[in-house]
């Protein structure tokens, strides 16, 4: 999980990036899922048939980043996730503050979308964007599939939606953009030149169905490889200043040079990461913490790590201040068949559900901002008043020309 127990140094010295303490958090305001919206244009309806599973299939990975601690937004390109490995038995929780929407909280009144085609085309210049038929954050998808399947867990949401040549481009909107947790820091450390990262963020292509998407999701942490070159003082200084309620390692003193920063894109700066390429997909782990006595319910976890075909998921358990028990599920095992058979069946909905949203948006003229919302059970399109929302801008739309 992306996290931000202190809040990275030069975000603290700049106010409007200051996150919240842990007593000021309020009860979420949801009122932003019906602000600015104009006239309805369409209406969804969820499959109520029995439908042949569908896989996600062609995943590939495109594009990397880490969010870097500054007084403005920068990232490290490709960056790393942190590296998981086999530590001490016990393992404090450090009780902190977690990001829901780490791009939305660094970009503010920018498009979260930003750092996406920022990573991107730092480290492929002329990747072709057009072949898709969706861009969007993994959360958009599981709010989606949880509506299509008439989930327990369904809540109301928005996502605003731009379409860009024949793409549809989805904003994750949130009543709230941190929010309090216990993290697990002691069995990660950082990578080089990621000393000072908070946060992971991946982006990948896949297809379900005949529908190509490419998706861009948090990752907590990856396996070790024979390439990382960690020495004992970086991990040691992973573990600096950790106990309950204590720093997390971000916050411990960095004495490794920082690496070139290029210019500004949009608002964003890049710091350039070796090796340039991402890690590799089958190393990726998805993290998880639970109160030892609370269940795990795998009708809502397995489709996260599935959607972003997440090959690890660790969930460690805590009890009273401390992580004691750590249970690891490969994705593709044999015990995990049924979660995958039932996940399989809710992503045949999604499907029905995304290609009716791609042509209704497709309708719309050129330009017209448009937002999807889910509200008491129901799914609608509809317009965003003129200049309202967090649109992309024309230097993004015009990859898809």
């Amino acid at each position: 999980m992306s996290t931000l127990r202190n809040a990275p140094a030069g975000t603290r010295r700049a106010h409007p990036f200051r996150p919240p303490r842990s007593t000021e958090f309020s009860q979420p305001d949801t009122s932003f899922i019906l602000r600015d919206l104009a006239d309805k244009v369409a209406k969804f309806k969820r499959s109520t048939d029995t439908l042949s599973p569908v896989e996600i299939t062609n995943v590939k990975p495109v594009a990397s980043y880490s969010w870097i601690e500054a007084a403005t937004p920068t990232i490290a390109v490709p960056g790393s996730p942190r590296v998981w490995f086999t530590g001490p038995q016990r393992v404090p929780a450090d009780s902190g503050t977690r990001f829901v929407d780490q791009n939305a909280f660094y970009m503010r009144k920018m498009s979260p979308l930003i750092p996406l085609f920022a990573a991107i085309d730092d480290m492929d210049p002329s990747f072709d964007y057009k072949q898709f038929d969706f861009i969007t954050d993994r959360n958009n998808l599981r709010k989606l599939l949880r509506w299509a399947s008439a989930s327990s867990d369904e809540k109301d949401f928005r996502i605003d939606v731009d379409v860009a040549g024949s793409t549809c481009l989805f904003t994750r909107l949130e009543a709230q953009n941190t929010t309090p947790c216990k993290a697990l820091w002691a069995a990660t450390r950082v990578t080089h030149g990621c000393e000072r990262a908070t946060g992971h963020h991946r982006m990948i292509s896949i297809d379900i169905g005949e529908l190509k998407i490419l998706l861009r999701f948090t990752i907590e942490a990856c396996t070790s490889s024979t390439n990382d070159t960690n020495d004992e003082d970086d991990l040691l200084a992973a573990f600096s200043g950790l106990g309950i309620g204590g720093a997390s390692p971000s916050s411990s003193r960095d004495t490794k040079k920082p690496q070139a920063t290029m210019p500004a894109v949009r608002g964003v700066s890049i710091t350039q990461t070796t090796p340039r390429k991402v890690v590799p997909q089958a190393s990726l782990i998805e993290l998880k913490t639970r109160a030892a006595r609370r269940e795990i319910d795998w009708a809502e976890i397995y489709p996260q790590v599935y959607l972003s075909q997440t090959a690890f998921l660790y969930i460690a358990k805590h009890e009273r201040g401390n992580f004691n028990t750590l249970e690891k599920v490969e994705l593709g095992s044999e015990s995990m068949q049924t979660h995958a058979r039932r996940a399989e069946q809710g992503i045949a909905k999604l499907k029905l559900v995304l290609q009716d949203i791609l042509d209704a948006a497709k309708k719309e003229d050129v330009g017209v901002g448009l937002s999807l919302v889910a509200k008491d059970g129901k799914l609608a399109l509809y317009k965003r008043q003129e200049g309202t929302g967090k649109g992309p801008g024309k230097d993004i739309t015009d990859k898809f020309n």
